[in-house]
């Protein structure tokens, strides 16, 4: 029998910009597509709290502009609902950029990450200074 988790309601479409809440040097990032997608015809792909995808940097320091990079969402505006009843939303959509492992490429992460992100990718779980 599966363990319950949590119903993380897809909220964030390809094409949408999103702060990184880490030190890489990327500020602004942009959704390109979403890791492990299996959709329908003319869907389109949509990333929710704890998904990776393939984002481009949009906005940050030169080195890192017009990169593709992986990241995993960390924060989303859209309420979810935990299996306890409680219901969680955060004030902005962040995402922090890891490599093809999950591992994160910074150093730090800024702002709080959710419980259900910092299970499924412990390194970013160790690394969050707050986890809701």
């Amino acid at each position: 029998m599966r363990a319950k988790q949590s119903r993380t309601p897809r909220a964030l479409a390809t094409g949408s910009r999103l702060t990184c809440a880490d030190n890489t040097g990327a500020r602004i990032i942009e959704i390109i597509s979403v890791d492990r997608f299996h959709g329908v015809r003319r869907r389109q792909p949509k990333m929710g709290l704890g998904d990776m995808g393939t984002m481009s940097v949009k906005k940050g320091s030169p080195d890192m502009r017009r990169k593709l990079v992986k990241a995993v969402i960390i924060r989303q505006k859209k309420e979810i609902r935990r299996i306890n009843g409680l219901r969680l939303s955060f004030e902005d959509n962040a995402a922090v950029v890891t490599n093809e492992r999950g591992e994160p490429r910074g150093t730090e992460i800024k702002g709080p990450v959710a419980r259900e992100v910092a299970e499924r990718f412990p390194k970013i779980g160790s690394m969050a200074t707050i986890i809701v």
